[in-house]
């Protein structure tokens, strides 16, 4: 039997207890049990890979109990199945089982009864709930419905925050909008995106089956921009006349005319009016090929051209495009709003060639600005660009994708053509307006890194040294280095480019005079980049205070080692190890940051040395001189000797003389 995880100290996981039938995409299901009152729950172990909704999970916090799949607590375990730290998510656990099992299942058909009272009368109070907070659930499809009870009487969504909005969401149960876009950058949409979800789950609901998936999805998406998503959910279908009232209020495209909560409750209080008939958006007095394609609508033209985007300009360019714009379309809106994101007829036709992409793009965002921004194929809601590059970080196509989107700078133009603002989109446009620069800063810190954590404020780092610990806050980062510490294979260094730009994007402390010593290659002194590393992750321990951390310590030794060895001076080089050892006892990083910041004991040791080199000089001179002596020997000698002699003879005349005085007295 598997050890109980905790979570949180208060909820235990059961590994030995999976929980099939409540399976996410992206989570596995466990047993859960709230060690308090011993209530049974639901443990979502999460997939690492796909961001979790964590600011709604947020929001939904002691949500009442409606008919959703609350959370009841989240958090960060080891999980020996798989032999990593795994995000868990502790959530209601109904106690009657999935409504659809699959996708290919089939149920009883709902009676009005259950799904008046069983369905929709506690979701709407759900939704209003969530819509209060500001939230989205962008999760409702048949699939993803439980029955509350043991009875089947009542009918609560399934989890929303284990993945980006919208994944799994088959094109059918989403808005047209949300359908045109990547199923990756669909974005968390609104309560109106909910709604339309909510009436193609009541199809499958008084159907007994799930929509088909469609064998051509882009020909379904131009289907439905012509023909109305309505009459393409619904076909043939034969329906009861007050649920064509409701389904053609949910399933209209345009949102403004798309029943709100407030509608949904007057239909369950009994208000009963005619059906709204569909809305097809306005043709034009001719069609407008594109891509070998005839179009007769503003959408389906602004479509098209985003997906012919490689042979779209010079369409765009000629005259044919601008008489069908200004003459046979009849909608002065659209060209005001073409002309504003582009500069008018001047500015296409002044657009530089390589700059084509980028002119399609702004032509499509100003014939549908409703619609995601496209951009060399990618198309995706202003939100939906930070999800996409977290689950396809390692895609060589889906970085350079999103980073073709971001130097386009589309994000302006399109938000200079949207009806409405909203307080997060502008905070959105602030982050994309800084992005360009961070993406060209080519060091570590900056680049495609960079970009990834600025647009995923949660998702934990993927530093390739640290990703098994699913470290999501700065504070993390020092405790998971010295796990790397512990390990017997370390990596050459503790910093990698993910690691900085997590730090860089997350912690508002860690700044370009940390960052842009990393990737200073022209500094040549030894161990510096080890150095700068240190000084980085000195600071984060100390913001942090985490505590001593003697792994990492001893292993900013070793690499500090080039540094030590660079004293000339062998009694400051001794001196230095020794107080470098006594600093890495501390486990404080701090501690060796001071020993190789103090400037006056490196400019001691550097002047000490120039006055040896200068020594050494003189030295070397003068036995230069005494060898150029020795090589003249010869005349040394001979004046040597002539000098002897001079001395030798002096004496014996010294000597004789005295002699011959003495001889001479006696």
């Amino acid at each position: 039997m598997a050890d109980v995880v905790s979570v949180n100290d208060r909820f235990d996981i059961d590994p030995g207890q999976p929980l099939p039938d409540f399976d996410s995409p992206t989570a596995k299901a466990y047993a859960c049990r709230d060690g308090n009152n011993k209530a049974d729950f639901v443990a979502l172990v999460c997939e690492p890979k796909y961001p979790l909704r964590v600011e709604a999970i947020n929001a939904l916090k002691g949500f009442p109990n409606h008919s959703l799949m609350r959370v009841q607590d989240h958090g960060v375990v080891n999980w020996t199945l798989t032999g990593r730290r795994m995000p868990v998510l502790v959530v209601d656990r109904p106690r009657g089982g999935r409504v659809f099992k699959s996708e290919d299942d089939t149920i009883e058909p709902f009676t009005d009864e259950q799904l008046t009272r069983g369905f929709l009368t506690p979701l709407v109070a759900s939704l209003r709930e969530m819509s209060q907070r500001g939230v989205t659930h962008r999760n409702i499809r048949p699939d993803n419905l439980f029955y509350s009870d043991p009875n089947r009487r009542s009918v609560m969504l399934g989890e929303c925050i284990s993945c980006p909005a919208g994944l799994f969401q088959p094109d059918k149960y989403e808005s047209l909008e949300n359908a045109m876009a990547d199923r990756t950058a669909r974005g968390d949409g609104s309560v109106l995106d909910d709604l339309f979800s909510v009436g193609a789950t009541v199809l499958s609901l008084v159907t007994g089956r799930m929509l088909p998936e469609d064998p051509d999805p882009q020909r379904a998406i131009f289907d439905r921009i012509n023909l109305g998503s309505y009459a393409c959910l619904v076909g043939g279908t034969r329906l009861q006349m007050n649920m064509v009232e409701l389904l053609r209020g949910l399933l209209t495209d345009e949102p403004r005319e798309r029943w709100t909560i407030r509608d949904v409750e007057l239909w369950l209080g009994g208000r009963r009016l005619t059906p709204k008939q569909v809305k097809l958006p306005q043709k034009a007095a001719r069609p407008l090929m594109v891509g070998g394609g005839s179009y007769e609508n503003v959408r389906s033209v602004a479509h098209a051209i985003g997906r012919n985007w490689n042979t779209a300009a010079e369409l765009v360019r000629g005259q044919d495009f601008d008489n069908w714009l200004r003459r046979s379309l009849g909608n002065e809106n659209v060209v005001e709003a073409v002309n504003k994101v582009t500069g008018g007829a001047n500015g296409i036709q002044s657009a530089p060639k390589e700059e084509d992409a980028r002119l399609i793009t702004r032509v499509a965002i100003g014939l549908d600005p409703a619609a995601p921004m496209r951009h060399k194929g990618f198309s995706t809601h202003i939100d939906g660009v930070g999800p996409t590059l977290a689950l396809n970080f390692n895609d060589d196509a889906t970085r350079q994708k999103v980073a073709a989107f971001i130097g386009s700078r589309s994000v302006g133009p399109w938000m200079s053509v949207q009806t409405r603002s909203k307080q997060d989109l502008l905070g959105l446009f602030s982050k994309f307006d800084k992005l360009p620069t961070l993406l060209n800063s080519t060091g570590p810190g900056y680049g495609i890194e960079r970009v990834l954590y600025e647009l995923n404020e949660d998702i934990h780092c993927m530093s390739s040294m640290i990703e098994h610990l699913y470290v999501t806050d700065p504070e993390e980062v020092i405790p998971a280095l010295e796990a790397v510490a512990q390990q017997g294979r370390r990596p050459p260094i503790p910093m990698d480019r993910h690691l900085a730009a997590f730090l860089g994007a997350r912690s508002p402390d860690i700044d370009d005079r940390l960052l842009r010593p990393l990737g200073n290659s022209s500094d040549t002194r030894p161990a510096i980049d080890a150095l700068n590393v240190l000084r980085l992750l000195a600071r984060i321990q100390t913001l942090s205070r985490n505590g001593p951390m003697p792994g990492l310590s001893h292993w900013f030794v070793e690499l500090m080692k080039p540094a030590v060895n660079a004293f000339h001076n062998l009694k400051a080089r001794a001196a230095v190890e020794n107080s470098v050892m006594k600093a890495s006892d501390s486990g404080q990083l701090g501690e060796i940051l001071k020993i190789f910041d103090d400037q006056r004991a490196q400019q001691r040791d550097q002047q000490g040395y120039q006055r040896a080199q200068q020594e050494f000089a003189q030295c070397a001179v003068q036995i230069a001189q005494m060898n150029l002596d020795l090589q003249n020997k010869d005349s040394l000698a001979a004046e040597v000797g002539e000098q002897a002699a001079a001395v030798v003879s002096g004496v014996v005349g010294s000597v004789g003389t005295t002699a011959i005085v003495i001889l001479y007295l006696v």
